[in-house]
């Protein structure tokens, strides 16, 4: 569901504004923020179930995200002139300037750019070297740049949180995350540190998960949920939003476990649908800004109205996205996770 909270985000901000107080991307980062909360609590749930060497680790996590992004990225690269004829020959939209200006950057130094992404480094690069460094080339993988930074320090952080009765654990943790955040606030947002506290909200809730929720009661799992995520509201305001959606997922998750509650909220995210999407999701991700562009173009060349455009160009993007995706996950990205899995397995703990 986030997934496509990405994509229809990035679809409305790619037309004519409908209403100025409505936000032109739907505020679809809180959706990459909910990711990176997920992924902070499975890989720390992976790392406790399975006790892999740092190499495995890596190297597992290596062939996960990039044989798609790699894909995604090879493409983005040879359409960039389609992208900008696109983004000249549409009607404005509240993103076309913004788009235009980091194709532009991409010119300026297109083989530092293509390095920094093909290394997923991109992340760590600051406009003082390279302006829209994280953005150029395929713009929403500056997120993955992130995820990929954390798969190299995770391993470190879980072996230090899991025994913070060393005094030792407990000041690399705090000098690390000091360090963390204050060299992110000179870099862009696909540098860790400014996603720490997101990735820290999800590895926090495994150790919740893991040492204390099976010892609450329904009723006391309710308060606590009810107090954190009114705190949220009251200092984060619509900043809490990503926050949000992660505690009341995990609170019914929580209660469908500890009291196999069946709610309709569990049921939901036990659907065959929403489990399928979750299965796609990262190829979804990575490829429909591809899709996005064609459809639009589709639209232009049909000569469809502004009205119908807001309904016809989300849903053909979502449609054709889904079934790229299928095929991109099924000879793609499930194959490399397999071999990723199958190369290491003989050296797995």
């Amino acid at each position: 569901m986030m997934a496509l909270w990405v994509v229809v985000g990035h679809t409305f901000a790619s037309m004519p504004m409908i209403h100025r107080k409505l936000p032109p991307a739907l505020m679809n980062t809180y959706a990459v923020d909910v990711f990176i909360m997920l992924s902070g609590f499975v890989i720390f749930f992976m790392m406790n179930n399975k006790k892999l060497t740092y190499l495995v680790f890596i190297t597992q996590r290596l062939f996960r995200i990039f044989p798609i992004y790699l894909f995604a990225l090879i493409v983005s690269l040879l359409l960039i002139p389609y992208t900008e004829q696109s983004l000249h020959l549409l009607t404005s939209s509240p993103s076309t300037i913004r788009r235009l200006e980091i194709i532009a950057h991409f010119y300026e130094h297109p083989i530092f750019h293509f390095l920094s992404h093909i290394l997923l480094l991109q992340g760590l690069v600051p406009n003082s070297v390279a302006n829209d460094g994280a953005y150029t080339i395929l713009g929403q993988s500056w997120s993955v740049s992130l995820e990929w930074q954390f798969y190299l320090i995770a391993p470190l952080l879980f072996i230090a949180l899991c025994s913070l009765d060393n005094k030792r654990n407990i000041l690399i943790l705090t000098i690390t995350s000091a360090f963390l955040i204050i060299i992110g606030m000179f870099l862009t947002g696909g540098f860790i540190g400014g996603k720490l506290g997101m990735f820290s909200i999800g590895f926090l809730s495994f150790f919740f998960y893991k040492d204390y929720a099976s010892k609450l009661s329904a009723s006391e799992l309710m308060c606590l949920y009810f107090i954190i995520s009114i705190l949220s509201l009251s200092i984060l305001k619509m900043d809490a939003i990503p926050m949000l959606i992660w505690f009341t997922t995990f609170y019914f998750v929580l209660l469908k476990q500890n009291e196999n509650n069946n709610s309709l909220v569990s049921r939901l995210l036990d659907s065959t649908p929403i489990l399928y999407l979750g299965k796609i999701s990262y190829s979804i991700y990575m490829l429909h800004m591809i899709v996005l562009y064609f459809s639009m173009r589709l639209s232009m060349y049909c000569g469809f109205s502004k009205g119908m455009n807001y309904f016809l160009i989300p849903m053909i993007t979502i449609f054709i996205t889904i079934i790229v995706s299928t095929i991109t996950y099924y000879i793609i990205e499930n194959p490399m996770i397999k071999f990723g899995k199958k190369i290491t397995q003989k050296n797995e703990i």
